[in-house]
């Protein structure tokens, strides 16, 4: 995915005993300046990488995997390169989001506006969905199949998934037809608890060497329980989610009297349950990485994803009208940074290389979170202009980054 130049300057090649000694450490060779380019050393890393991971979740060892694999042996001809399978999935995705686009363009839908909206988007929402992920599933295996597995197709596959978690969470929120503007927490969680997952999985193999997903994680049970919401919100309407019944007759009768008028939409249960879930796994492995790796070595290079986390919502709590303003650019610019510094991070893992905390992306973010908070910049047109240079300046900087 990244660009796979040579720097001018060629680093000393280190003995693997070395490499290792500094992995356990936490601690990786050297990179160079110009960071998208790869050293001598890097590339030789790159050619010995090995993947190593597993996929502890059942739903897909007894049904995803298998599915994948008949789809690969059976229908899949040989000659199809692994990186088009990867393509054709995120195109499904992309279709979804530009329908969901045109129809709900400011992520906004008034219950008075819902019978103005066709069902048929969630049904494909929830068939793209699925594509995705049978498809993500294929191209692993393909590789193996045509023996034409590479380190840059691993790195092309989680560039991606990358991208894909904004078409996906964004999707979720109309689903579930929630409100940026009276559900800000909840848009929030739905955006960047998928980001969270995401990066902290990647911060770890950095470490460890290894990918270990566990009995319920976001490629399977995620996926496929966002299909079944779309599918639900097709069927019964995206206004089922903001109804209480299942609250009002099961949990209420189990709660005292004193708190008998609290009431949660199927929405605030949704995105409860799985915010405890991204909360739990963001967190255990968080305390597994430092307590093992020490704090000096791993949380420098956790820092620049803190800052990307909390940046928008202090934005967003002062000024919510300069996300709103344009929630599409603001979208598309958080994930143009989250690819930009996880796609690093896994290209710093692949060869074995160090992972600079010093992300430049993220200064003008700094910076308007800081000017937003002391009060030198409020919503208008000055702010939507800079929003739309920074957006589009990133995106285009990702672009010459990409082979």
């Amino acid at each position: 995915m990244l660009q796979a130049a040579y720097s001018s300057g060629s680093s000393t090649s280190r003995e693997d005993t070395t490499r290792q000694e500094m992995s356990q450490n936490g601690k990786h060779p050297q990179s160079s300046k110009d960071f998208y380019y790869l050293t001598s050393d890097a590339a030789e890393q790159l050619i010995k990488f090995r993947y190593r991971g597993q996929d502890l979740s059942l739903l897909y060892h007894y049904v995803l995997s298998p599915l994948a694999t008949f789809c690969v042996n059976q229908l899949t001809p040989s000659w199809m390169p692994p990186n088009t399978i990867t393509l054709t999935g995120i195109v499904f995705m992309i279709s979804s989001y530009v329908v969901m686009w045109y129809y709900v363009p400011t992520l906004e839908m008034p219950p008075e506006k819902e019978h103005e909206i066709p069902r048929w988007i969630f049904l494909w929402n929830g068939c793209a969905l699925l594509l995705y992920q049978t498809l993500d599933n294929m191209d692993g295996k393909q590789a193996r199949k045509t023996k034409s597995s590479s380190p840059l197709g691993l790195l092309f596959d989680h560039g991606i998934d990358c991208i894909n978690s904004i078409f996906g969470s964004t999707n979720w929120m109309i689903t579930m037809m929630l409100r940026p503007r009276d559900d800000v927490l909840l848009c929030y969680s739905v955006l960047f608890g998928p980001y969270a997952l995401f990066f902290i999985a990647t911060w770890e193999e950095f470490y460890t060497g290894e990918l270990i997903m566990p009995i319920f994680n976001g490629p399977s049970e995620g996926l496929m329980g966002g299909a079944i919401m779309s599918f639900i919100s097709c069927a019964y309407g995206p206004s089922f989610w903001q109804q209480s019944a299942a609250w009002d007759e099961w949990i209420t009768p189990l709660l005292p009297t004193s708190l008998s008028s609290v009431s949660l939409r199927h929405a605030d249960l949704l995105v409860l349950v799985a915010s405890i879930g991204f909360v739990q796994e963001t967190v255990l492995k968080t305390i597994y990485v430092v307590g093992t790796y020490g704090s000096q070595s791993t949380i420098p290079n956790l820092m620049p994803f803190i800052i990307f986390l909390t940046c928008p919502l202090i934005v967003g709590w002062v000024d919510l009208d300069i996300w709103l303003s344009m929630p599409r650019t603001s979208l598309h610019l958080c994930a143009a940074l989250f690819v930009d510094m996880t796609s690093e991070l896994m290209m710093a893992h692949i060869t074995r290389q160090s992972y600079s905390y010093k992300r430049w992306l993220l200064l003008p973010l700094i910076g308007l979170t800081t000017s937003v908070m002391l009060g030198w910049v409020r919503n208008g047109r000055a702010t939507q202009d800079f929003l739309i240079c920074y957006a589009s300046s990133t995106i285009a900087f990702l672009g010459l980054k990409v082979a």
